[in-house]
């Protein structure tokens, strides 16, 4: 019997979006399923998609609140932003590579490919499966659709987007967002200290600022100084060099190591009593598996604040307003030890337990009931 053909439409706009599609190819994969993923703009147009990748990238970076509001008027105008003006070009490209592919299942990890293939669909009346993957703690009006099959969210509690958008509960499947070592929680956090050749006394900060390394290390570091007691810290900046070449130049009594990409960020994260961060819903995925505090500071405008909200709705995130906040919501999360716990069980309650294997069996489920319908 012939494999069946899933494509998975990622969009470059940081590494969440990519990274958790990787997750999925293994799970579909060890199904039977032929998996490909693609970059939803770089097959539109490379230039295009340099274009767009440059001006988001350039809006995070020294507009940030241009984008928020961007991203606000998305919200209230989920079909306008991309489809008024290129609405004929986008569906031909798109359509031209589901019918190369000979895709039968469609996946789609950011709201504007789901936009984008559910206009290819519905204007081209192709009978394909189109899941949509939510990779924050909210959902964005640009993934509903009725062309959507199945909406795969963050969480359980965000079950009451079914009434929001006036849709059928059991097209909601609270399986979690994707991450790569769902078994981090095999070793203690002193295991993963050793491991990682840490300090395993120290109190151990992880700084992260995502995959392009939004974060204000060096003044974040600066205000660690204050504490009396030695800290370990670990510097995750991603892309962004300039950043880890400054903390490394650095002088400190603190011990700080400065990475920039790793593939052993879970394991830091799970060797960590503390994770700050901005909130992008990848990483704060992973913070829930690896039921590690998270101090949230300058979160995105836009989804980044949705998932900031949640999270501290439900205890498991507390967010600094201000750079001089940090040290004071430190200290009562890696000095505070029946604070700290709390927010690793609430961590615990909200984690997502295995996602890649539950999107993916939900999945076949469905296939396998479309198969015997089509068959009879």
């Amino acid at each position: 019997m012939k494999k069946r053909k899933v494509v998975i439409f990622s969009v470059s706009f940081g590494n969440g979006h990519n990274q958790v599609s990787n997750v999925l190819i293994k799970q579909l994969k060890a199904k039977q399923y032929d998996v490909e993923v693609i970059d939803t703009f770089d097959v539109i147009n490379k230039l295009f998609h340099k274009v767009v990748l440059d001006s988001y990238l350039h809006l995070l970076r020294f507009r940030p609140t241009l984008w928020g509001k961007i991203y606000h008027y998305s919200e209230n105008n989920p079909d306008t932003i991309f489809l008024k003006q290129f609405n004929a070009f986008l569906t031909n490209k798109l359509f031209r590579t589901l019918q190369e592919k000979c895709a039968n299942i469609v996946i789609t990890t950011h709201p504007i490919a789901t936009t984008l293939l559910a206009n290819v669909i519905r204007k081209k009346q192709l009978h394909i499966q189109l899941y949509a993957l939510l990779t924050d703690f909210a959902v964005h009006p640009m993934s509903v659709h009725p062309e959507v099959d199945r909406y795969f969210i963050a969480s359980e509690h965000l079950l009451y987007y079914a009434n929001v958008y006036n849709l059928d509960q059991q097209k909601f499947h609270p399986t979690g967002i994707p991450t790569f070592k769902e078994n981090i929680q095999n070793h203690s956090k002193i295991e993963w200290r050793k491991k990682l050749h840490l300090n395993e006394k120290m109190k151990t900060i992880l700084v992260a600022g995502g995959g392009v390394g939004l974060a204000k290390f060096t003044e974040i570091l600066s205000g660690l100084e204050a504490y009396e007691e030695k800290l370990q810290i670990i510097c995750v900046t991603g892309d962004n060099k300039k950043a880890k070449l400054k903390i490394e130049r650095m002088e400190s009594k603190n011990h700080i190591r400065a990475l920039g990409f790793t593939n052993l960020f879970m394991e830091y994260l799970k060797a960590s009593d503390v994770i700050i961060s901005k909130a992008g819903g990848v990483t704060m995925s992973e913070a829930l598996v690896c039921e590690t505090p998270i101090l949230i500071f300058q979160p995105l405008p836009g989804q980044e604040e949705q998932n900031s909200q949640f999270l501290m709705n439900y205890g498991a995130a507390i967010k600094a307003e201000v750079l001089e906040e940090i040290p004071v919501l430190l200290e009562r999360i890696i000095f505070n030890e029946y604070y700290s716990k709390m927010m690793q069980e609430n961590a615990h309650k909200l984690k997502p337990n295995n996602a890649a294997a539950a999107i993916s069996n939900v999945i076949e489920v469905i296939d396998q009931e479309e198969s015997v319908f089509i068959i009879s």
